[in-house]
């Protein structure tokens, strides 16, 4: 367990600052001669990208042992650019949301021509919940792999107000005028190749943070951590305002003291927290879920019962409290919450469990099996 502890902390600062460039070399290195599967990712630089990537490297030797698979990975902009990576059995690909559709086409028919044998999937690390890529990529992939899909998978098709469902919803909801839908022409057939991956919780700095318990309910000093950005864009900000005002006016309630804080600092106040409220970002998942699910604060989210994700971490009364939207009912489900340290300590073990069992129990390696399916 301290082994993978070491690589779990050794992940994370590997792929921030002077580190970058020796992991970079480490995860490019030559497939060993013996494997059967060469699993080759391209990815995206970035923290939320990282957290994507980084459970192929975390569960390597499992993925040895049940497919003699080999995981290496290069950044995508040598898949965007054409330039010539190894030969591999599997290969993800992971460019960012603004990768312009007529770049990533060329790339695809590049990769197509060179390695016309190669298995290829997409991995989404979007917030958006939405399939923006997808009719550049129908042709070219077996799977697209997602943190969270709509459990209606028809949705995807429709045509949202602005840009997404939030877009739409928020828009709507705070007299905003979010411009005309969206068409994104997504092929049908695609969504048949939807699959789940995991969400933040596979960042190196939570893979061992689930190891132990979080400290218990009784005892915490603090009602609520309510620290809320409200910047960016219309539909965003004034979401994210009206949140910040509701949570304000509710009298009685112990909340986050104003200043910024460091990441040590707001996990030891989430550690203090009896509950944790997380409005939706630019899509449903935060990073503050996987946060407060670590700290045992329990979480009281806008429900999220339209969503399905691997494992099933929105269960209402089990891994969280949902409200509505709109935030009517926050002061009631917050009041109700504090009251009953009972249910908050069942909410807060489940959620916590939920998540370490998937870790340690490797789940994540059994949801992967279909990468390396002939089908």
């Amino acid at each position: 367990m301290r082994a993978t502890a070491d690589l779990d902390r050794r992940a994370g600062a590997a792929m921030a600052g002077r580190a970058r460039p020796v992991a970079a070399r480490w995860l490019a290195r030559p497939f060993p001669r013996g494997a059967r599967c060469r699993v080759l990712i391209y990815y995206t630089t970035s923290a939320i990208c990282w957290s994507q990537v980084y459970p192929f490297v975390h569960y390597a030797e499992a993925f040895a042992r049940r497919h003699g698979a080999a995981v290496r990975c290069l950044p995508v902009e040598r898949f965007l650019t054409g330039a010539r990576g190894p030969e591999a059995d599997v290969v993800l690909i992971q460019p960012w949301f603004t990768t312009p559709p007529e770049a990533l086409a060329q790339a695809l028919e590049r990769f197509a021509a060179h390695h016309p044998r190669a298995r290829l999937s997409f991995l989404d690390s979007f917030a958006h919940n939405d399939l923006r890529l997808g009719p550049v990529l129908a042709d070219h992939i077996r799977f697209y792999l997602k943190k969270s899909l709509f459990r209606d998978r028809r949705l995807y098709l429709r045509a949202w107000r602005g840009d997404t469902n939030l877009t739409e919803y928020y828009s709507a909801l705070y007299g905003i005028d979010p411009g005309p839908p969206v068409e994104r022409a997504v092929p049908e057939a695609l969504l048949d190749r939807l699959r789940l991956c995991p969400s933040f919780f596979t960042a190196p700095r939570f893979m061992s943070g689930f190891d132990t318990p979080p400290p218990p309910q009784a005892g915490r000093g603090l009602d609520v951590q309510s620290r809320l950005g409200a910047r960016g864009t219309p539909w965003y900000s004034a979401m994210r305002a009206a949140a910040q005002a509701r949570i304000a006016g509710i009298e009685g309630l112990s909340l986050s003291p104003p200043g910024s804080l460091s990441l040590p600092e707001f996990m030891a106040e989430l550690a203090d927290a009896r509950l944790c409220f997380s409005p939706f970002g630019y899509g449903e998942l935060c990073w503050r879920d996987v946060e407060a699910f670590q700290a045992g604060a329990v979480l009281v989210k806008p429900d999220m019962g339209h969503l399905e994700t691997a494992p099933e971490l929105y269960d209402p009364g089990e891994t969280y409290l949902p409200i509505r939207w709109d935030f009517a009912d926050l002061e009631e489900t917050l009041r109700g919450a504090l009251a009953d340290e009972e249910t908050r300590s069942r909410i807060a073990r489940t959620a916590h469990a939920r998540i370490a069992a998937y870790i340690a129990e490797e789940r994540f390696v059994d949801d992967m099996d279909f990468l390396f399916s002939d089908q």
